[in-house]
């Protein structure tokens, strides 16, 4: 019922069927992505993968963005889905508590390039992707399903349908591709979210796997026909093997009717979407105000219990990595109160190991409020309190993280990530040329043209 229901829209979908809104939103997505790809190239981490993917000497098929070789359109995709989840400024969709674009571009843009198709099939296999992605985890709540991230999981049936559209894969074997993917996808275990390098890679090997799905049904190969729900008297499906109580009906519910790529957020900050209300309240305040970290006292945060939680008590050391910062609300405020900014400068390690950020970041305190723990996700909210030597506080409170559909995503604040990001390896003309490019993704005969000029 739901696999056939969402490959038979997936089939039919056609870009002229897309609302003018959802396209354009579509083109954000892809601006975003890859001023999130290019600001990834600095990190040792990054150029360790493309390093790596290079060295497997696989088939020269699609582009390593940012570095310039040609790989497999599968290796590809697990490289750039790497390099997109490095800064943690890749979009989401609160209600999934997932990031799309960190598999499904990866995978759509390397199969776009290997199978030489141009911008409307392209733009077409991404509002696919972000619709099957969604959905799923929308079908998926956090409560009922723990131990796993949802990217590394859902994507991967995600890309395996954009591929899928790319290739031109009728209903039926759509519905093979999402049993297949289904089958080969990756559980990511969230132990990886506290520290380890190894987790951006929860992007990149979902795109990987989605490719090899999609590629494994256009050869002929078989997967379970209702890979959600499962088939009776089993019942094994993927939602009910990693959900207590999984909401199938979000699957279908309106598919067709309305898109929700238009609920996909961007990130203003590079750090865990749970941080951002707080980091806004946190330099509203610095900068109103005036504070000084030599100033500050203490930092009080309250906030919903998910975020505390989950990066409210993680304190930085010297030698702690980049994701462990990403991840740890002391470490953020810290260097947002320091630097009153938060990009992919405060990740590098002489920012990491500075005495005074580790000193100030000792100096928050995280606490769970139970009335924001109540209405989360509808609001992420959270207070910051700043107190000052002398006794001096001052206090701000956010509801809506910046960036969210509610509040409005203006376009120049958009335009001005993507142009800061794409600077840490592009000059200003070729980061002027993709962005004219992007605007007019439609009009492109192939997506190579956009490849191109998005490497080295």
């Amino acid at each position: 019922m739901y696999s056939k229901r969402i490959a038979e829209f997936v089939a039919s979908l056609k870009y002229e069927d897309l609302p003018k809104e959802v396209i354009e939103k579509a083109k954000d997505c892809v601006r975003d992505h890859l001023g999130c790809v290019l600001g990834s190239y600095p990190f040792e981490e990054s150029k360790m993968v493309a390093e790596w993917v290079r060295d497997l000497g696989d088939r020269k098929e699609s582009t390593v963005l940012g570095w310039g070789h040609r790989t497999s359109c599968r290796n590809a995709a697990l490289a750039n889905g790497y390099f997109a989840e490095v800064l943690e400024t890749q979009d989401g969709v609160t209600y999934g508590n997932n990031h799309p674009a960190s598999v499904v571009l990866p995978a759509s843009l390397a199969a776009a390039e290997y199978l030489k198709q141009g911008g409307k099939e392209f733009l077409t296999a991404v509002v696919a992707g972000y619709e099957v992605m969604n959905r799923i985890a929308a079908s998926l709540p956090p409560e009922k399903s723990v131990g796993f991230m949802k990217t590394g999981t859902t994507g991967t049936f995600a890309a395996a349908v954009s591929v899928g559209k790319l290739l031109g894969l009728d209903s039926s074997q759509l519905v093979h591709a999402m049993g297949i993917a289904g089958f080969i996808l990756p559980i990511s275990s969230r132990e990886n979210m506290w520290g380890t390098t190894i987790k951006p890679f929860v992007g990149g090997q979902a795109a990987k796997a989605g490719v090899e799905a999609a590629l494994l049904a256009q050869k002929g190969f078989t997967g379970c026909q209702e890979i959600f729900m499962g088939t009776p008297p089993r019942y094994l499906g993927f939602c009910n093997l990693v959900s207590r109580e999984p909401a199938l009906e979000k699957l279908i519910e309106g598919l067709g009717e309305r898109y929700t790529i238009l609920d996909v957020y961007f990130k203003p900050y590079a750090a865990c979407r749970l941080s951002h209300s707080a980091i806004e309240a946190a330099l509203t305040l610095v900068e109103e105000n005036d504070i000084l970290s030599d100033a500050v006292d203490r930092i009080e945060v309250k906030t919903f219990a998910r975020a505390a939680r989950e990066i409210g008590g993680r304190y930085p050391e010297a030698n702690s990595s980049f994701v462990t910062c990403q991840f740890s609300l002391p470490y953020i405020l810290a260097v947002v109160v320091s630097d009153r900014t938060l990009g992919p400068k405060q990740y590098r390690r002489e920012k990491i190991s500075d005495p005074r950020i580790l000193e100030l970041a000792k100096k928050v305190q995280v606490i769970p409020d139970d009335l924001m723990t109540s209405i989360y996700p509808e609001k992420a909210q959270a207070r910051v309190k700043i107190f000052l030597r002398g006794g001096t506080a001052f206090e701000k409170q956010i509801d809506h993280p910046k960036w969210e559909p509610e509040r409005g995503i203006p376009r120049e604040e958009r335009l001005a990530k993507f142009h800061a990001l794409a600077s840490e390896i592009l000059p200003k003309e070729r980061i002027e040329k993709i962005d004219q490019i992007v605007d007019r993704l439609e009009k492109l005969k192939r997506i190579s043209t956009l490849v191109r000029d998005a490497v080295l």
